[in-house]
């Protein structure tokens, strides 16, 4: 494989990724970390690096044990993130093993993967997000709150004087009385 032909299938991949990268963050409240599409990259480095030299099928097993340490020693990921590291890994291992004599196919293959990736995404998500701010705000419990959208809504426009936003609850902290809100503005 020459220094073009590795340049092009390494660009065909970066792009690759920011495609699914943007895709993947278009909700407010569940954002991917930038640092993750180093994980695609890295599989491409590695792949690239066992075409190229004999190594034994010992090294996989160790990689998949590296894996299996890191997914069980780290913060859980998001459902998202998952699919966007699994897309990355598959795209990543596809460009630098498919044959370059095939890359019809490649690029098909390609395609087909960012393509579905893109309209999965943009079916869960419905439409990107109109809300570009969060803040935290904390709603007292008093003996008459109930956990009614309506309700809740009301609570935080009387906090903060804004008419067009959205909410998640983040948690309810009865010690305290008092829930933790998300608001999107």
């Amino acid at each position: 494989m020459d220094l073009k032909e590795l340049l092009g299938r390494f660009l065909l991949l970066f792009f690759s990724i920011l495609v699914l990268y943007f895709f993947s963050n278009r909700k407010d409240n569940a954002t991917i970390n930038p640092l993750m599409v180093i994980v695609g990259l890295c599989t491409f480095s590695l792949c690239y690096l066992f075409t190229e030299i004999e190594i034994g099928v010992g090294i996989g097993f160790g990689l998949f044990a590296i894996f299996s340490i890191l997914r069980f020693r780290t913060q859980s990921f998001t459902v998202n993130a998952i699919i966007f590291l699994f897309a990355t890994i598959t795209l990543s291992i596809l460009d630098i093993m498919y044959p370059f004599e095939k890359i019809e196919l490649l690029l098909f293959f390609q395609i087909i993967i960012i393509g579905f990736y893109v309209i999965a995404s943009i079916i869960v998500n419905k439409q990107a997000s109109k809300y570009f701010n969060s803040v935290d705000v904390k709603i007292p419990l008093d003996e008459n709150f109930s956990l009614k959208p309506e309700i809740i809504r009301k609570s935080i426009q009387e906090k903060i004087k804004i008419e067009d936003f959205d909410f998640r609850i983040v948690l309810i902290n009865t010690a305290a009385n008092e829930i933790d809100v998300l608001v999107f503005y």
